[in-house]
């Protein structure tokens, strides 16, 4: 959870939004508040998407999709703006970690746990194939860990049973690690595709390790439609479930309820309850997320709390006792990191350094791999994010980035050929005019500084540039955009001037260069990855 930035609506339909939950494929999600207070999940599809009306006819479908399934297993829907632009969905604000973030944080799961995932994500994607609708993209990250179960969540690549699509034959779509074979070969799926992708999933929680690997989609792909899955560090009965999940022909694979027959019959007993669809150290771990939360929540509220007093400075000194202590703790958070909290290079202010002694100690030994081939263990805190964790640089800012590297090196290319050409014209006009040496030589010597001169300022700005964009500098692309412009004005003197040709060549080619690194360095990801680190 982020706070606002300045790019951000901060109201969509009847809800005010109060902070940034993620970013997808479809658009951004949101923490929004009813006018009542009940806190929700706001989906805003992204701006240029809203202008593809193919785009439209699959939110459409997510949307219908979302609330045809059972929100037992789902975020409910709450209510939608199919027809505002851009279009928006609103779903119920689950506070549980997604499996992917418990994963990555804490390691893969006890078995206890992974068995009642097992039978969780067996009863969700029942209830998702009796509405008529095939998921075709269950990953731990659709996957959210609430009190009373797993829940499924996106459904934005679905597809109704009826034949009817959106993508185009031998279109794929999904994320490659957790995706069937048919799927990846472009076939059309149906429900058991999603039994194979529930197999990887379990794999994952079990394991700690995608089944089929990781690597570039293409090398992935192979081994999940050629390759065999790594399960060793998969307890014994639930290997035999997740290999029967994983049979690469589709007609092999044990239908929803044979499943979860097979989950009720191996898996080990867990105590119902009635507060917690978990075992003990699942459990201990959801809730000391709900309470590591809270601090979001209450960042939210004190956000609200600020914004408001910003408005209505003159109502400060009425506010009730419990909104001027948001305020307040809204104001210390921003300033300097809390007790107890640690610094993320390119987050939040401040972030939540969760204690994980619970989930350790509740956790037996036995659950977890030993030595040093163990891929994953329970970190011993967070005073250091993992690198899952910190924000990546986006594709956009390295193209510009390599760009602004290749313009430095261009430039000092630039400079050799210069010196050489001014050489050859001094050498060639001593030769017709012998008496005039000292002249040309001066002459010679005075071009010969200012090109270097020039070519080192110009290189030192190249470098300067991308190592400040690499950090997600703000000021980086205002200045680039300005120094093109100027470089823009100057080649236009050069061209129409007499001159070296040489130079000429290069002063396009540098000014191409410059051209693409800011057209990246201006795209979404880019201005994305900026406002997250100016944060």
């Amino acid at each position: 959870m982020e706070p606002l930035s300045a790019n951000d609506p901060r109201r969509v339909g009847e809800f005010q939004m109060r902070a940034r939950l993620g970013v997808g494929g479809m658009g951004r999600v949101y923490l929004g508040f009813s006018p009542a207070g009940r806190a929700v999940a706001v989906k805003v599809v992204h701006p240029e998407l809203a202008r593809d009306q193919q785009f439209i006819g699959r939110f459409r479908q997510e949307v219908a999709a979302a609330r045809a399934v059972s929100g037992i297993y789902t975020a409910p829907v709450v209510t939608a703006g199919l027809d505002d632009n851009p279009p928006w969905l609103a779903t119920v604000f689950i506070p549980g970690p997604s499996l992917a973030t418990v994963i990555s944080s804490r390691g893969q799961l006890p078995e206890a746990a992974a068995w009642r995932l097992a039978a969780g994500l067996a009863e969700a994607l029942q209830a998702v194939h009796a509405c008529g609708l095939v998921h075709r993209d269950l990953k731990p990250a659709n996957v959210l860990l609430a009190p009373d179960g797993p829940h499924v969540i996106d459904f934005g690549i679905s597809r109704a049973l009826d034949g009817t699509t959106l993508t185009a034959k031998g279109m794929v779509v999904g994320t490659p690690g957790f995706m069937s074979p048919e799927q990846a070969g472009g076939a059309q799926v149906g429900p058991a595709s999603d039994v194979f992708s529930l197999g990887c999933v379990l794999a994952y929680a079990a394991a700690g390790i995608q089944p089929f690997g990781e690597g570039s989609a293409p090398a992935v792909l192979y081994r999940v439609v050629s390759g065999q899955p790594n399960l060793a560090s998969i307890p014994p009965g639930l290997r035999e479930i997740v290999a029967a999940c994983l049979a690469k022909n589709p007609a092999d694979r044990p239908a929803l309820a044979v499943l979860a027959s097979m989950i009720s019959r191996d898996g080990p007993a867990v105590a119902a309850s009635p507060t917690s669809f978990w075992p003990g150290p699942l459990a201990e771990a959801i809730r000391q997320y709900q309470a590591e939360s809270g601090y979001d929540m209450s960042f939210a509220m004190a956000t609200h709390a600020t914004t408001a007093l910003q408005s209505r400075p003159r109502e400060a000194a009425n506010l009730p006792a419990s909104q001027a202590a948001a305020q307040a703790a809204y104001q210390a958070a921003t300033r300097a990191p809390a007790a107890g909290r640690s610094q993320t290079p390119g987050g939040p202010p401040w972030m939540p350094q969760p204690a994980t002694a619970a989930w350790n100690q509740a956790a037996p030994a036995a659950a977890w791999p030993q030595g040093p081939a163990a891929p994953y263990r329970p970190a011993p805190g967070w005073s250091v994010p993992p690198a899952s964790a910190r924000p990546r640089i986006p594709g956009a800012v390295l193209t510009a980035v390599r760009l602004m590297y290749t313009g430095a090196a261009v430039s000092l290319v630039n400079v050799i050929v210069n010196l050489t050409a001014i050489n050859q014209i001094k050498t060639a006009f001593e030769t017709q005019h012998p008496l005039a040496q000292n002249a040309a030589q001066g002459v010679a010597a005075l071009a010969a500084a200012a090109v270097v001169i020039s070519g080192a300022v110009g290189i030192g700005l190249w470098l300067k540039l991308a190592s400040a964009s690499r950090k997600g500098r703000s000021w980086a692309r205002t200045a680039g955009t300005i120094l093109f412009g100027l470089d823009t004005i100057g080649l236009l003197g050069t061209l129409g001037r007499t001159g070296i040709p040489v130079a000429k060549t290069f002063g396009v080619l540098i000014w191409l260069i410059g051209f693409i690194a800011v057209i990246e360095l201006w795209r979404r990801q880019s201005s994305d990855y900026f406002d997250s680190r100016r944060r």
